[in-house]
């Protein structure tokens, strides 16, 4: 990338393919097309205007006999102080249902699909860059209230095969909508954006703060990519969380959480409260970057 952004244009564009791939590595996921990322991700900003922090929601549903589940966003680069603060929260459920496309009698979560490992290679090859944590280097999976609620591997390239999908593909489909979207004025401002964290005194900080209003301002280039049939990495994965979640509710439980990337959470809140009956009773914000 270095070699090629010397060529006229270029620029721009690495900045696109940095900051389509860079959300894509964060959520996961593209992004439901029928609710918006800004129930779940925001950015809080100072009396002046400045920006303070990336914050992620926890979102409560509850049904009127009292059964709450929360929808737990996460970041997958964060904080090592957000990631405690997930480990607090998540202690205080029965169940707490998990994504990691991996085997589900694994002791501890590891990714082993090939495509689903070099994302998370990439996703801890950031770490270093915006000098933050990797969550799966800091969240204790151990506990017996955790609970697998993803697809293996092997269902997981099944239901892409089925849908005629790729992860490749999807990159693709994020950079070339990113390409359109950045066409003049906007181009013109993703370099300045650019150039304001090569010339930075702190370009950890720079690069957080525009990569955190990436993850804001793109989330329309995340629900194209979508689409209106949506894809395996939401909907098909969401799906199976959801049996998971209605087994859990049969057995008993009416405390749980469904942790999960952001990215997944707008479809989320729609099916608990289409399908599952849920109502939506408050959100809480916990800050995964800091952004002074």
């Amino acid at each position: 990338m270095i070699a090629t952004s010397r060529a006229e244009g270029e620029p721009g564009r690495l900045q696109t393919t940095i900051c389509c791939a860079f959300i894509l590595l964060l959520l996961a996921v593209p992004l439901s097309a029928s609710s918006s990322l800004a129930e779940f991700v925001r950015i809080a900003a100072g009396s002046g205007g400045q920006p303070l922090a990336l914050e992620v929601a926890i979102a409560r549903f509850e049904r009127d006999e009292g059964t709450r589940v929360d929808l737990v966003g996460a970041v997958h680069i964060g904080e090592p102080e957000y990631f405690q603060a997930l480990n607090q929260r998540l202690a205080t459920y029965q169940r707490v249902l998990y994504e990691l496309v991996a085997d589900p009698e694994a002791s501890r979560p590891a990714p082993v699909s090939p495509g689903m490992s070099i994302i998370s290679m990439m996703q801890g090859g950031m770490k270093n860059a915006l000098g933050l944590a990797f969550q799966l280097e800091q969240i204790d999976y151990s506990p017996s209230s955790f609970v697998h609620a993803d697809l293996s591997p092997q269902q997981f390239s099944r239901a892409m095969s089925e849908r005629d999908e790729s992860l490749g593909g999807l990159l693709v489909r994020a950079w070339a909508l990113g390409m359109a979207q950045n066409a003049g004025a906007a181009g013109a401002q993703a370099n300045v954006d650019l150039l304001k964290v090569l010339l930075a005194g702190d370009r950890q900080v720079a690069l957080r703060r525009m990569l955190a209003q990436q993850l804001i301002d793109q989330g329309n280039t995340l629900e194209l990519i979508g689409g209106a049939e949506g894809t395996t990495l939401i909907e098909g994965r969401n799906a199976r969380a959801l049996e998971v979640l209605e087994r859990e509710l049969a057995a008993g439980h009416d405390h749980l959480a469904i942790f999960y990337g952001a990215g997944h959470l707008p479809d989320f809140a729609r099916r608990l409260e289409q399908d599952f009956g849920f109502r939506h009773v408050g959100t809480e914000w916990l800050t995964a970057w800091d952004l002074r």
